[in-house]
């Protein structure tokens, strides 16, 4: 769980963690990017209380991917499960969920099914070629909603999933690199780290077994100006110089369906 400041969100995430229903041990790895604020810093000191749980210090600039790389390597047990610190789990039974596909020949990253806070779809799965680079499917819709009811309520292989809760194979992810923290330090590194898998011949999926709550992006927020906009921009491209987004039809999304709206609109 990458993590700075915020110690309401980081303590929100865990106490839903309190409750899961797992049947072998769970390391924990907080990875602090620069916290200050008292009140983070007091809950690390509790943190390193307890059993199975260590605070990771990357200090700098936020770079998703490479905390996810360290933390991978520093951990310990098979799985990993890249999670954000603004997601709230809503039952013990997801992670379990998770692992029992992940842990399934032939398959890369499984993804979960994330609401808002208002109940609404924030991810269900990544879609390739979603204004000539990735969107999330079905993004704002409602879960109740039955015209789209195969994309908001089915266990399914996609092409990507986000990296804000994703379970993997801890080998998996090594043999194809990880995520690459010099081209993705911050957007795409999830759907690069899928189309690896997915050219290594892994099936990513998603699994509505598995439905969390995603306080989306509360931490860094979304700023788009500056040199955040050039990063941005800058990663855009390599997406898609490297996998032909502006181009490619995903071939787990309709090629019906607009590739300018995240919400499954038909085509004119």
């Amino acid at each position: 769980i990458p993590t700075r400041d915020h110690a309401d969100l980081l303590a929100n995430c865990l106490n839903s963690l309190d409750q899961l229903d797992y049947g072998g041990p769970v390391e924990l790895l907080v990875i602090d990017n620069g916290s200050s604020q008292p009140e983070a810093l007091r809950l690390f000191d509790a943190l390193s209380q307890r059993p199975l749980t260590t605070v990771l210090r990357w200090p700098g600039a936020f770079n998703f991917a490479a905390m996810m790389n360290f933390a991978a390597a520093e951990a310990q047990f098979p799985f990993l499960c890249l999670l954000n610190n603004d997601v709230e789990a809503r039952d013990g039974a997801w992670l379990k969920a998770m692992v029992r596909h992940a842990r399934q020949p032939g398959v890369g990253a499984v993804g979960a099914r994330l609401l808002y806070t208002d109940g609404c779809i924030q991810h269900v799965g990544v879609g390739i070629g979603i204004g000539g680079a990735a969107g999330h499917v079905a993004k704002g819709a409602r879960p109740t909603d039955r015209q789209f009811a195969l994309w908001h309520n089915a266990t399914r292989r996609v092409s990507a999933v986000t990296a804000a809760c994703l379970v993997i194979e801890r080998s998996r992810y090594l043999a194809v690199g990880g995520m690459d923290a010099e081209a993705f330090a911050v957007d795409f590194n999830d759907v690069d780290l899928c189309l690896k898998l997915d050219r290594a011949g892994l099936e990513n999926r998603v699994i509505t077994e598995a439905t969390l709550i995603h306080h989306e992006s509360r931490t860094r927020g979304r700023d788009r100006s500056g040199k955040d906009l050039a990063r941005f921009q800058g990663e855009l491209m390599e997406l898609r110089r490297r996998w032909n987004t502006q181009y490619a039809q995903d071939p787990w999304h309709s090629p019906q369906f607009s590739r300018q709206s995240e919400r499954c609109l038909l085509r004119c």
